[in-house]
């Protein structure tokens, strides 16, 4: 290949800089999309309830289903489940679009949109985070892995604005279909790049079960993978759960409207930019227990946003929210996709999927279900200190950590 292998940015390889370019228009539509289905869902039923209902039923798929789709994402060739994939979702997009625009959607039909384009993505997952590593060099791989980072959080902080705009001038309809057309970039990109020989099919197929159980028994076997998969979870259901709401506190906390949450959700992609460049720039303080210390500070920190009332001071929580649980989750998939084997990164990533997205299903419904009960304030800081605490006996276990960071090292 032509890309220059000593070189440790990603730049410099034309197969991930075509990836790249079709993965942030994606993800614009992705964000345009996320903002769209947590407002519509509001705007139908007023219900923190059903707002939470809506997060879990975009994510509970990969907790039902992830160790599958891993195994999916090992056995067959991921550029073409990709393409395949990816195509499906263009659908799913477009029919939303037109059910909406017909006026023919209760939060019933809502949610199960959500839980198909959820399907479709806890299938994409793995295939996704598989790719990445097959598109670069092992040198050019943090780079890879953090400026994904940073493309994501550049979208949550522009793809919110241009939903509050469009869903202001032309309503939902218009900004599920814009997430239908985003996804051809993705399947341009997609197309178009070169993967790396790859040890994907060097191992030995056995059947679907069997090599489920293979890909679990390996992550048990691994004390970095286990570190990282555990704080992957505390993060994404007590960290990462209360974000989840921001469309109450947008309208019911700060009195804001769609507009306000858009703010929201864009501050919140702005601290993780800040987390994502300082990543991308290769830190030698990367280390497991450090990951695990930044994560008590965001349970702190989502304590804090319970508290808060004033508008202004909303946006500074949620924006070094942003920037905190960044430097977690970016850098724990770094550390774990350093680690594993190519012949199993499926199985390994749809476990991962299962921590991640599923902890954010979990974690977005019980705080729903809690500020039904409770009231929005309270289940946050619940959660915040929930986070906190799991993340602080986690630390207490220094040795566990060291020894993790030792095998990682």
């Amino acid at each position: 290949m032509a890309d220059k292998e000593d070189s440790s940015s990603a730049w410099t390889n034309r197969s991930f800089q075509i990836y790249i370019g079709g993965s942030i228009v994606s993800l614009h539509g992705l964000w345009i999309y996320r903002v769209a289905l947590g407002w519509y869902a509001w705007e139908l039923t007023q219900s923190e309830f059903w707002v939470g209902v809506v997060t879990f039923t975009q994510f509970a798929p990969v907790v039902l289903f992830g160790p599958l789709f891993g195994v999916l994402a090992d056995r067959f060739d991921r550029q073409a489940a990709s393409v395949f994939i990816n195509s499906l979702s263009v659908m799913n997009n477009l029919l939303l679009a037109l059910l909406t625009a017909l006026g023919n959607m209760d939060i019933y039909v809502l949610s199960l949109f959500a839980l198909m384009q959820g399907t479709l993505d806890g299938a994409h997952m793995p295939v996704r985070l598989a790719l990445v590593p097959n598109i670069v060099s092992k040198a050019q791989l943090q780079s890879a892995i953090a400026t994904n980072s940073i493309a994501f959080n550049v979208s949550r902080f522009i793809g919110p604005a241009i939903a509050g705009f469009v869903i202001a001038w032309k309503g939902v309809a218009a900004a599920f279909a814009l997430n239908a057309v985003s996804y051809v970039a993705l399947l341009i990109a997609v197309l178009s790049i070169e993967l790396r020989p790859s040890e994907q099919g060097a191992h030995q197929r056995s059947n679907v079960w069997q090599e489920m159980k293979d890909g679990f028994s390996y992550v048990l076997q691994h004390k970095a993978i286990r570190a990282l998969l555990a704080i992957t979870a505390v993060s994404a259901c007590f960290g990462r759960g209360p974000l989840e709401m921001l469309p109450a506190f947008a309208d019911a906390v700060f009195q804001r409207g769609a507009s306000g949450l858009a703010t929201l959700t864009a501050a919140v992609g702005a601290g993780a930019i800040v987390g994502g460049v300082m990543l991308a720039r290769g830190p030698t303080w990367l280390r497991i227990r450090i990951v695990g210390v930044l994560l008590v500070i965001g349970g702190l920190l989502n304590m804090l946003l319970a508290e808060v009332t004033a508008f202004a001071a909303g946006i500074a929580v949620v924006t070094l929210l942003g920037f905190v649980l960044s430097l977690v989750g970016v850098g724990s998939q770094i550390l774990l996709q350093s680690t594993v084997a190519d012949q199993i990164r499926g199985r390994v990533s749809g476990i991962w999927g299962i921590m991640a997205f599923g902890g954010t299903a979990f974690g977005g419904l019980g705080v729903g279900i809690a500020a039904s009960i409770w009231g929005l304030g309270q289940a946050v800081l619940v959660t915040g200190f929930l986070c906190a605490l799991f993340a602080a006996l986690a630390g207490v276990r220094l040795r566990s950590f060291r020894e993790a960071a030792a095998d990682q090292e």
